[in-house]
């Protein structure tokens, strides 16, 4: 029970839309033109709860700290009140309504490109070394180990016997040994251009090459490569695909690689003087502190052209596939939008409007051309008001304020956690054990919509504390959980070692504050309440008891606004208060008499009726039982259960004791054990795929196998820790006198 956990975010089951009742399939909005009798017009007075804190940033008031621009928020106030936007809760609510109602997605952009995966180490033994001609033609070269660089330190072995190391391109002549069981390595080597006259001895072969350098960009990396040829001229290999296809294919490849990494993690790293590194410089072992591969900033090696040495992978002895490190990052053969049913794609005219867009509103894909081009909607959310002014609701935080911990962004290539067996069945995770590289494959389908779990379980007092003494809060558990919220200090060394007691990490007094993560002056107070209005025009029966039912979620269970949901922030309770509602019948009754008035009936009444109706249509329904089971799930939470992003236990740490956040950040330690391989297939017990809300199987944290960072440093880069630039701990609490 120690080691399981849940992802902060789990999906709730989006189904083909071709089998739900007749009130939920796509069709045109009414008529402005006139209220349809049985259909409601009217306002809802709502009251939002904060369960947890909820985080309302000031962008606009943001300030930069000096060094790495690290930026600190204020808490967004009008009028001496916390400032919640009508838009935002408009947002979750439209959110929660595509859900429940499993309607179109409203928005799907950006994900109609194949995505990236890391290729295992046993894919390079079918690389072949190649050299681009002009023509698009690529030339075969066989390759020879250079020594470069020490194993521990990851510097230059050069200059040595009184040659400088060789740079990228660079001719050389070199003797050469091995080749028959082990690998080929360089003996010793001269330019090209060198008059010295090179002696093999007993086994060995002189040959000339082209230097193939990449930079000390993996842990324990030694060597470099010699591409050479082991006769006159090197062999022309054919094309198994026209060169356009090959050179589009890579140019995918290479952007996929470029959006895994931005400008701050590729320019912007400093060493320990705290100057600005270059991004071949090795700062350590650790991700984003090894060299970045050339591939990734260098133009002239992003582009595929005349003179680019790289490796190809032969389909029956013919080039299919071109790369530009021996284990590379390589493209899933589809893209999400491939999987993602027609009946889901946000609707592409007026009558294929789903529930949401029909109540919440449309806008026409961009470049459709289509007319009408947007509909507004029948539902306005009016102002948001704080029933408390700052003094009361707003916790605040002195110095630099309190460093929250880095939010992870969206991680689609992880198709274990965004996939599913099938799209007619998102309820049922890809089986465990399944190759990466069939991951994303024609047949598979889309989880369905994210959502975050509600922290179900925190001691409302002491888990949002500073805690008491000197220890990092978030080395010390309330209860059952640690501190997620916030960043942890500074780890004391890069190993990560441990506390003498074996139960924490050792971490240092200084806070670590730079562009992975954001730093606050306050939040909204749990307990805090909002007030507003949900105006609604000519909605039925079924569109009006969805939103009678998000409005009203049984006990315990809560919706997720605001910034870091997935640290627990924002739970909110919605609860309806008053409603004034009337059919459209009773309007034009009104509108008939000139002198009547609109019935006098209570609205709750209504909410309740049509809550009902919708209840039954969900029972009628085996999908949107699905839906509802998975969405409630999700709001409840588990309290028996920790809430964290993915990662490993320390091999050190204490029986019994969960897996604190590690400082240093390493959360990909956990993605590369649950893709270890063993042979040719996935270890067992690993490949597990994100469980899904209502699964009694959770994920499990696995211990610490002292993974090393990889060629593409295995993931962004964003998770060390090691800020040089680091301030020191000053976040004191302002309690409210």
């Amino acid at each position: 029970m120690a080691d399981e956990f849940l992802n902060p975010y789990t999906f709730i089951q989006a189904f083909p839309r071709e089998r739900l009742p007749q009130p939920l399939q796509d069709g045109p909005p009414p008529s402005r033109a006139r209220l349809r009798p049985g259909c409601w017009t009217g306002r809802i007075e709502v009251t939002v709860t904060a369960e947890t804190p909820l985080l309302l940033l000031d962008t606009a008031r943001a300030d930069r700290l000096p060094g790495d621009g690290h930026e600190v928020f204020p808490v967004r106030l009008r009028d001496g009140r916390p400032h919640l936007p009508a838009t935002s809760v408009k947002g979750m609510l439209r959110a929660a309504y595509e859900a429940v109602t499993n309607s179109r997605l409203g928005v799907f952009d950006g994900h109609d490109v194949p995505l990236g995966f890391r290729r295992d180490a046993g894919y390079a033994l079918g690389m072949v070394p190649v050299l681009v001609g002009s023509s698009g033609v690529c030339y075969a070269f066989q390759q020879a180990s250079l020594r470069m660089y020490e194993k521990k330190s990851g510097d230059s072995v050069y200059p040595r016997d009184g040659q400088e190391a060789p740079r990228h391109l660079e001719r050389l002549r070199a003797v050469i040994k091995g080749g028959n069981r082990g690998p080929t390595e360089v003996v010793r080597f001269v330019r090209k251009s060198s008059p010295e006259v090179l002696r093999p001895g007993n086994g060995e072969g002189v040959v000339e090459g082209l230097a193939f350098v990449t930079g000390p960009n993996i842990d324990g990396k030694t060597c470099e490569r010699l591409f050479y040829v082991d006769g006159d001229a090197p062999r022309k290999l054919e094309l198994a695909r026209p060169w356009n296809e090959i050179e589009t294919r890579w140019d995918i490849l290479i952007e996929n690689y470029e959006r895994a990494h931005d400008d701050a993690e590729l320019f912007g790293r400093k060493g320990p003087d705290g100057t600005v590194v270059a991004p071949s410089a090795r700062l350590g072992d650790t991700p984003g502190r090894l060299a970045w591969s050339p591939h990734l900033y260098e133009k002239e090696r992003k582009e595929l052209k005349g003179g680019r040495l790289c490796y190809a992978r032969l389909v029956n002895g013919r080039v299919d596939r071109l790369y530009p490190v021996l284990v590379p990052r390589d493209l899933h053969s589809v893209a999400p939008a491939d999987l993602l049913p027609r009946s889901l794609a946000p609707a592409s005219c007026y009558d294929e409007l789903s529930p949401a867009d029909r109540v919440f509103g449309w806008v026409a894909p961009q470049g459709s051309g289509v007319r009408p081009a947007a509909y507004r909607g029948r539902l306005r959310i009016g102002p948001v008001v704080c029933d408390q002014d700052a003094d009361e609701s707003v916790e605040r935080f002195d110095g630099d304020g309190l460093p929250i911990a880095i939010l992870g962004g969206p991680k689609p290539q992880q198709g274990r956690f965004y996939l599913a067996e099938s799209a007619d069945r998102p309820d049922r995770p890809i089986p465990g054990g399944a190759p990466k590289e069939k991951l994303y494959q024609a047949g598979r389908g889309l989880r369905g919509r994210k959502v975050y779990w509600h922290h179900a379980g925190l001691d409302r007092r002491q888990h949002w504390s500073e805690g008491q003494g000197k220890l990092d809060p978030t080395q010390v558990r309330v209860g059952r959980h640690y501190r997620e919220f916030r960043r942890p200090r500074s780890s004391l060394d890069d190993s990560g070692s441990l506390t003498p007691d074996r139960k924490r990490y050792q971490t240092t007094d200084v806070e670590q504050r730079d562009t992975q993560n954001r730093s606050i002056k306050g939040w909204v107070r749990p307990g805090t309440t909002f007030r507003f209005s949900v105006e609604v025009r000519d909605l039925d029966d079924v569109e009006l008891g969805a939103l009678a039912w998000l409005l009203s979620l049984p006990a315990g269970h809560f919706h997720r606004l605001g910034y870091g949901r997935p640290l627990g922030f924002g739970s909110v309770r919605l609860d309806v208060d008053t409603a004034e509602l009337h059919a459209g019948e009773q309007f034009a009754d009104y509108y008939r008499s000139l002198s009547g008035s609109l019935p006098d009936e209570d609205g709750t009444e209504v909410l309740a009726r049509v809550r009902e109706e919708f209840v039954r249509l969900i029972e009628g329904s085996e999908e949107l039982s699905t839906v509802r089971t998975a969405l409630l799930a999700a709001a409840r939470g588990n309290p028996e259960l920790p809430v964290h992003y993915p990662r490993t236990r320390p091999d050190r740490l204490l029986g019994g004791i969960p897996a604190p956040p590690d400082p240093r950040g390493q959360n990909y330690t956990w993605f590369t054990e649950n893709e270890r391989v063993e042979g040719e297939k996935v270890a067992s017990g690993r490949g597990r795929s994100l469980p899904a809300p209502v699964d009694a199987d959770p994920l499990v944290v696995y211990p610490d196998k002292n993974g090393k960072a990889g060629e593409e440093q295995r993931g962004t880069g964003k998770s060390t820790n090691r800020n040089k630039s680091a301030r020191s701990s000053g976040v004191t609490k302002k309690r409210r006198q």
